[in-house]
């Protein structure tokens, strides 16, 4: 079983949702001229991680007949996806060090399914535990510290792509510690609330559901806003 299949199998995807996933390649597939408007700085390996995001967005889509999508970029740099649709896109580049492929996944849905999705895949070892204190609230590190010794890495990385999910659904660039999760382990799925300023009312908590997936050397995690 590849890496997409395990983690996709784990994943338990809802009906409504299609998704298209595989490795990162060195190749540059066709882009639109609108989405080419974004691409004028990107390095030759920055442009093909792009493109090959929009290149798997298209297939998510076409599950639903929507051929040949055009997916630009906007200005807080998330996909536009075509008018009725949601989805999220994500990919883990190369690793020089390993020689280990990356990795791409995008997912996507109606709009009248879902109010927003968040996909995130990431290879653990990425996050040092040095790191784990500027990502994880209080309680999140707490919860964390009291998990067997052996789990705590996989866990840690699971929280920080939980996280990166929750907030590519909400659409918002919140700090880190702006969103708290809860894990299930035994179920595989989180709860996030991201909270965030509003200048009406002070504060927005937005709670999401989520689910979590692991292989070996690697997490990923699918976050539905409602």
């Amino acid at each position: 079983m590849d890496l997409s299949a395990a983690l996709l199998l784990q994943l338990g995807l809802p009906a409504f949702l299609s998704i298209s996933s595989g490795a990162l390649l060195v190749n540059t597939p066709a882009l639109h001229a609108a989405e080419l408007a974004a691409t004028a700085a990107m390095a030759p390996r920055r442009l093909a991680e792009f493109a090959q995001g929009r290149w798997h967005a298209r297939k998510a889509l076409a599950q639903f007949g929507v051929l040949d999508a055009c997916l630009p970029m906007a200005t807080d740099r998330a996909p536009i996806w075509p008018q009725g649709f949601v989805g999220s896109i994500s990919h883990v580049p190369h690793d020089p060090q390993t020689d280990q492929a990356g990795w791409v996944i995008a997912v996507a849905a109606r709009a009248s399914d879902c109010a927003g999705l968040g996909v995130d895949i990431e290879r653990i070892a990425r996050l040092l535990p040095e790191h784990w204190g500027l990502f994880l609230s209080a309680r999140e590190m707490a919860w964390l510290i009291g998990r067997p010794l052996a789990q705590r890495n996989t866990l840690a990385h699971s929280i920080w792509s939980a996280k990166e999910a929750a907030m590519k659904a909400v659409r918002q660039a919140l700090d880190p510690q702006d969103v708290e999760i809860e894990i299930d382990t035994d179920a595989r799925t989180f709860v996030a609330i991201c909270r965030y300023p509003d200048s009406a009312r002070g504060r927005i908590d937005i709670r999401l559901s989520g689910r979590l997936a692991s292989a070996p050397g690697w997490v990923a995690a699918l976050a539905i806003l409602s």
